[in-house]
């Protein structure tokens, strides 16, 4: 068991909050530490172990001691209330970002991601004790700056899954080819980081890489167990591949939501160590369901985390308020990072704005809001919680415009940002807003 205080842990994410030199910054303290309460565990961002190995410019690193310092009050963020905090390692391969300067590209195989990157070189042996040494480094820096645990990712594209899956993996040597050649790398990481450190291990899967030539879940059973063997304490299961079926890897709204779960469902029934669900869980309704189902014993939230830092709290019932909803459209977080400017949310206005929490105001006014479409309701709402009288004239539906955007197929749940808005403004007897 990994004894967390709490079933929930935060999934990583990249933030892009770094300032190009790979070290923690205020931004990084403030945003996690606004997502600390009530968590059983918090996985920062992935670390890149070399800076040759950056997916974006300004990912955090641990690939030498200097960063230590940064790393160890980060931690200190995530520790305030009891949380335990998993430092993320990814060696990213043939994924590395061609755009930045200096960056390298090893892999399993000499052929780029079909969707676009950089030639790789394919690794030979002396490649392969680098990268082992990348991973026992950095887990060492991981235990010095402060970590309870690690988690090794072999999933989702990157390099160990690139030695892994079929489509990838040309290799004709002993770790190309059948199954337990193709597996044979990876486990062998996983080993010398398990004789490393003696803090919990877990270890990032995709269940299956949703690509007709590449791995599936049965194989991914078959290497969980050797994975438990080697002395890995959990299993963390989603899908995907950056590079061949990046929605998977993002979990955006076109892909439908329990697949990974029933991934991970079926996982459990195989494994003694404990599996942790993760994939567009965002509604209480999501982690009834999860717990029904499949007995989860841990459950990993991101974006639903970053709409509202206060997910686990009020699901927990801990702390009053609605669960602002993630619309997993990925435009405010992944286009956030993208676009250069951090990882942002197009539902929670104070993520990366600087906008500060509502305070109750010292001279109430009367105000009149002009159309009740997202962003006036938005506005109803704060001016209520800052404490004035608030007056909300829509000629039509609440909703406005955005009443169509959840018409399309695939879209349908971009109703639950109007649906979070309506029942805000109308959930008590005496409703917050005056709707005219």
């Amino acid at each position: 068991m990994l004894q967390l205080p709490s079933k929930f842990i935060m999934a990583p994410l990249k933030l892009g909050y770094s300032d190009g030199t790979g070290v923690i910054t205020q931004r990084h303290l403030d945003f996690y530490g606004e997502r600390n309460k009530h968590i059983g565990a918090i996985i920062p961002e992935p670390l890149y172990m070399d800076a040759g190995l950056r997916e974006i410019p300004t990912q955090i690193g641990i690939d030498s001691d200097n960063k230590i310092p940064g790393l160890q009050r980060l931690n200190e963020v995530i520790h305030q209330y009891g949380a335990k905090s998993i430092a993320h390692l990814n060696h990213p391969g043939r994924m590395a970002n061609p755009k930045i300067p200096g960056n390298f590209f090893w892999s399993s195989t000499s052929k780029p991601c079909e969707n676009g990157g950089a030639i790789p070189e394919k690794m030979d042996r002396k490649k392969m004790d680098v990268v082992i040494k990348l991973f026992v480094d950095s887990a060492k820096r991981a235990v010095a700056s402060g970590f309870d645990m690690i988690e090794l990712q072999f999933g989702h594209g990157y390099l160990l899954a690139q030695f892994i899956s079929p489509a990838v993996n040309d290799r004709e040597d002993e770790y190309g080819g059948s199954f337990n050649n193709r597996v044979k790398f990876p486990l062998e990481v996983a080993k010398a980081v398990r004789g490393a450190v003696k803090i919990p291990i877990i270890t990032r899967i995709s269940g299956d890489e949703m690509i007709p030539n590449g791995f599936h879940l049965e194989e991914m059973v078959a290497f969980s167990k050797m994975l438990e063997e080697t002395g890995m304490d959990a299993v963390h299961v989603s899908a995907g591949s950056a590079c061949s079926t990046p929605p998977w890897f993002f979990q955006h709204m076109f892909i439908p939501k329990g697949k990974t779960w029933e991934m991970a469902g079926k996982l459990r029934k195989e494994l003694e160590m404990p599996v942790i669900f993760v994939g567009k869980i965002n509604s209480a309704k999501d982690i009834k369901f999860i717990e029904n189902s499949y007995g989860a014993e841990y459950l990993a939230l991101g974006r639903a985390l970053v709409a509202d830092p206060d997910f686990v709290g009020k699901y927990l019932g801990e702390t009053d308020g609605l669960i602002r909803p993630c619309l997993a459209c990925a435009e405010g977080c992944l286009g956030g990072v993208k676009g250069g400017k951090g990882l942002g949310c197009v539902v929670n206005p104070r993520v990366n704005t600087g906008l500060q929490k509502v305070t109750i105001t010292s001279s109430a006014k009367r105000f009149a809001v002009v159309g009740g479409g997202l962003a006036g309701m938005e506005v109803a709402i704060t001016l209520h919680d800052e404490g004035h009288q608030v007056d909300l004239f829509e000629k039509n539906e609440l909703g406005g415009q955005f009443n169509l955007a959840f018409l399309p197929p695939n879209k349908s749940n971009l109703k639950e940002i109007v649906d979070y808005f309506v029942e805000e403004i109308m959930q008590q007897q005496e409703p917050k807003v005056n709707v005219i």
